[in-house]
């Protein structure tokens, strides 16, 4: 049996954190490697697991653990003076490492994700996406989910609490070419990234739809 092995970038955030259970539970995967800041050492160490910590500024890894992989990246922050250096550059900057040697680059982006629309959030999100597909990094799938309900976040912002009431309300409403918009939990937008990079789906964008069972 192939040992395969997968790359995680942004363990410790909501996504993130189930994507790694998700690895955790697949038999597909037998190793892990849990790539990030020192925050990454409050995960509990676990035989599957392998944590590097990096500088993502400049990043570097063991070139060894790149070829063949899957790599998950779910790497964002909720501090909009770091917005773009964290989404856009610490993205990018670990996909040019990964050039010509993995397997699949799995990245969560968002619902609406455009480089040329005005509006700052998702034009970030769109312009990493499309300079991502400049890049060799085999399989690229790109997870668009709208508003992540996950009211118990231990973050969650008075903001955050009502847009989550709000799309939970009319989110059942959403149909048709505004299903998109749906709100999602991050354990289904993590669920799906690895079933997805596990049957080596080829397709590229995914929706709401994409990501319910």
């Amino acid at each position: 049996m192939p040992q395969n092995t997968a790359i995680l970038l942004g363990a410790t955030g909501e996504v993130g954190g189930h994507i790694l259970q998700e690895l955790l539970m697949s038999t597909h995967y037998h190793k892990i490697h849990v790539v990030g800041r020192t925050s990454i050492n409050q995960i509990p160490n676990h035989p599957k697991i392998e944590k590097s910590i990096i500088d993502f500024e400049i990043p570097s890894v063991n070139p060894n653990i790149l070829p063949g992989a899957d790599v998950f990246c779910a790497i964002g922050t909720g501090d909009r003076q770091l917005f773009e250096k964290v989404d856009y550059g610490y993205a990018y900057n670990f996909a040019k490492l990964c050039a010509g040697k993995v397997r699949s680059f799995n990245l969560v982006s968002a619902m609406g994700a455009n480089s040329k629309t005005h509006y700052h959030y998702l034009q970030v999100k769109g312009r990493l996406e499309d300079d991502l597909l400049k890049l060799d990094l085999g399989t690229h799938r790109f997870y668009r989910p709208s508003m992540l309900i996950a009211p118990a976040r231990n973050d969650l912002t008075i903001s955050d609490a009502i847009w989550i009431r709000i799309f939970q309300a009319i989110s059942p409403v959403l149909i048709g070419p505004m299903a998109g918009w749906k709100g999602i939990r991050p354990a289904q937008v993590a669920h799906a990234m690895v079933k997805n990079a596990a049957i080596e789906n080829k397709q590229t964008v995914y929706l709401h739809n994409d990501m319910i069972d």
